[in-house]
């Protein structure tokens, strides 16, 4: 029992430790700001002097002006209280001037760094994370921590200025009153400390309900098609109102305990106004307080009292911006796709042939099984190659190798004799131009599929024309400008597929990869898409995965995968002639397409 103790002990403190590292953290997203923050101070020490002259002006008004019938000196001191009121609401308005620009820089800033290291990050994330679930996480953690910037921290430091005009203002009117002001402090201090810790707990409870929801709800529209044809409208509702109920519940514990903490701060500061106007107004029967003395002292109580509140509430606040703070930062030290550019290669597209080898080649996801073994082959430039094999071969695996999607757990890729991963990741893919089965089409212009950010016409025509679209393209009322939308829902499959073809051909790179392609071809588009990777891109090298026959007969040279090792690599009649798991395999895949 007493190890466990310890063992708790020692927790607190780490998680303690933890938390101050989290401070120093969002402490730093303030460094750039510091000018603006100087002057904020600055609005707010001018602001908090004119606060504490105030109450006395008023003491001065109600007892040397109006119960001593002095009119002169109480016209003064109107006019120099009302003066110091429009100068008070002056510095308000220069404040918040300075401080909207850091409140909405701050989250600004945060979301820029979260998108920019998100198109960073390895695809295995992506494939192992769901995207509602990552939008959630990133709104939730950005809004949570740019809180600090809207209000809590510089109010914070408004009101600690408050509190030491008002306790200097309470002591020159009365020690022995100000006293039982200060009363509040530890009793407010423990109800805070109490309240926020259990609120910590509901909301970390929160946002991983809130996590789960996300990823089950982005999950339940990914699959909406396949849930109709299934029927499964019902069940998925059941399961939203399950999901739902675990976030109310922790909602409402959260309101709850913000409602208490609410209650408190009004009781505690009724009882000490009650006090002192009871205690004031015995003062004043004995005459030793004046009516404005009183009025005063209970305004700087006021000064005192509620930002006590507030400051004591900053752990209460930050009950659930830390628990934000940990889950942004630990998203944003993941490690990126590629941790750094030093020491890799620039390469220019130019400078590219286009020879790429593969050099005992082996891969593996768990450590155990091996998707790929000891595999080898070369393709040279311009070479129009085929990768074929059953479902789960390794076909696949190959092409995002090559692509830097996936590492080798052994051996080495070489295009040009220059080892894949020596080169800078963003000038390696430059020189590759992808095709899916499934392309993504982003929900803007065919123009800005084709040719994002670009405004090379030239080039966008001469693509189009490639592919033999220009006729679908003019017959639509927008033409070029026609929004296809999400991933090309107003156009069909093959029409998708020949958009992102284009967009392929557009980039102008030195190794084209054809992933099953032209699946959603018609006979007629089928055969202008081989015509074209045959005369039109003779001097690209282009590597297919293709089981259709009609392909597989006229390219360079055909690569043979079963099991993720390479049986044979040769020429289509090679290959049927002497394999008979090849013709096998392409008997499986019978089309009724006329040869070329």
């Amino acid at each position: 029992l007493q190890g466990t103790h310890h063992w708790k002990e020692l927790r607190l403190i780490m998680i303690k430790s933890e938390d101050k590292k989290i401070l120093k953290r969002i402490v730093h997203l303030y460094k750039p700001y510091i000018k603006n923050i100087v002057a904020i101070i600055l609005c707010m020490v001018v602001s908090a002097a004119i606060s504490t002259i105030l109450p006395l002006l008023s003491k001065d008004i109600v007892d040397k002006g109006l119960i001593e019938n002095n009119f002169s000196l109480l016209i003064k001191l109107v006019l120099t209280s009302f003066f110091l009121v429009l100068a008070d609401q002056g510095i308000g308005f220069l404040e918040i001037r300075y401080r909207l620009y850091i409140s909405l820089m701050i989250p600004y800033e945060l979301s820029k760094k979260a998108f920019k290291h998100t198109m960073k990050l390895d695809m295995k994330y992506f494939n192992s994370t769901n995207y509602g679930e990552i939008m959630n996480n990133l709104d939730m953690d950005v809004g949570n921590i740019s809180k600090i910037a809207d209000n809590s921290l510089f109010f914070i430091v408004t009101q600690v200025f408050k509190i030491i005009g008002g306790v200097i203002g309470l002591f020159l009117i009365d020690w022995k009153l100000t006293l039982v002001v200060l009363l509040i402090i530890p009793a407010k201090y423990k109800v805070v400390k109490i309240l926020a810790k259990k609120r910590q707990e509901h909301f970390e409870k929160y946002m991983e309900v809130r996590q789960e929801y996300s990823s089950w709800y982005g999950d339940t529209l990914s699959g909406v098609k396949e849930l109709k044809f299934m029927g499964l409208e019902r069940i998925k509702t059941g399961e939203f109102i399950k999901q739902q109920r675990k976030l109310f519940k922790e909602e409402i514990s959260i309101n709850i305990l913000d409602k208490i903490n609410e209650v408190s701060e009004s009781v505690m500061f009724e009882i000490v106004t009650g006090l002192l106007y009871i205690l004031g107004a015995y003062l004043i029967v004995g005459a030793k307080f004046t009516v404005g003395g009183l009025m005063a002292f209970i305004t700087y109580s006021i000064y005192v009292t509620a930002p006590i509140s507030a400051v004591l509430n900053i752990g209460y606040d930050f009950s659930n911006i830390i628990p934000s703070a940990k889950r942004f930062f630990k998203f944003i030290d993941m490690e990126p796709e590629e941790s750094t550019q030093a020491g890799k290669k620039r390469v220019a597209c130019d400078m590219i042939e286009g020879n790429i080898k593969f050099e005992n080649l082996s891969f593996s996801y768990d450590g155990v099984k091996e998707i790929l073994n000891n595999i080898s082959f070369q393709i040279n430039k311009g070479e129009k190659i085929a990768i074929i094999g059953a479902n789960g071969s390794g076909k696949t695996t190959i092409i995002n190798l090559l692509l830097r999607v996936l590492k080798p757990t052994s051996g080495k890729i070489y295009i040009d004799d220059m080892d894949i991963s020596s080169i800078s990741l963003k000038d390696y893919r430059s020189l590759i131009s992808v095709v899916n089965q499934n392309p993504y089409l982003f929900n803007t212009t065919i123009k800005d599929n084709i040719l994002p950010g670009s405004k090379d016409y030239e080039k966008l025509y001469s693509a189009v024309k490639e592919i033999k679209i220009e006729n679908f393209i003019e017959s639509l009322p927008e033409k070029y400008e026609t929004i296809v939308g999400v991933n090309g829902a107003n156009i069909s499959g093959g029409q998708k597929q020949k958009i992102a073809m284009a967009r392929a051909i557009a980039k102008d790179s030195k190794i084209m990869i054809l992933d099953e392609a032209t699946s959603n071809y018609d006979i007629e588009s089928e055969l202008s898409v081989i015509e074209l990777i045959l005369n039109g891109l003779e001097d690209r090298t282009v590597i297919m995965v293709t089981h259709k026959r009609q392909v597989l007969e006229v390219v360079d040279k055909i690569i043979f995968i079963e099991n993720g090792e390479i049986v044979d690599i040769g020429k289509h009649d090679e290959l049927y002639e002497r394999s008979e798991s090849y013709k096998e395999l392409i008997g499986n895949f019978k089309e009724c397409v006329p040869n070329l």
